[in-house]
């Protein structure tokens, strides 16, 4: 289960799963499956455009947000 889904507001409307966290051992395993999972939802094209991104701090958040809807990182 993800830490958050962002809808944003853009032409077309972007899901984003963004993901929280600080040390997990688990990491790249959990990266993997979610980045599968977005890979898969998109080529079925019914769910609308999806993306993944970590943020290992909360001041991350808003640099990702804004590299997801293209506005640079």
């Amino acid at each position: 289960m993800p830490d958050f889904i962002v809808r944003l507001n853009t032409p077309p409307p972007i899901h984003l799963i963004l993901e929280t966290k600080g040390f997990d051992p688990l990491e790249g395993v959990k990266r993997a499956a979610a980045e599968r999972w977005v890979a898969a939802v998109n080529a079925d094209r019914s769910y609308g455009s999806w993306k993944y991104a970590l943020a290992k701090h909360p001041t991350e958040i808003t640099q990702l947000i804004n590299a997801t809807v293209g506005l640079g990182a």
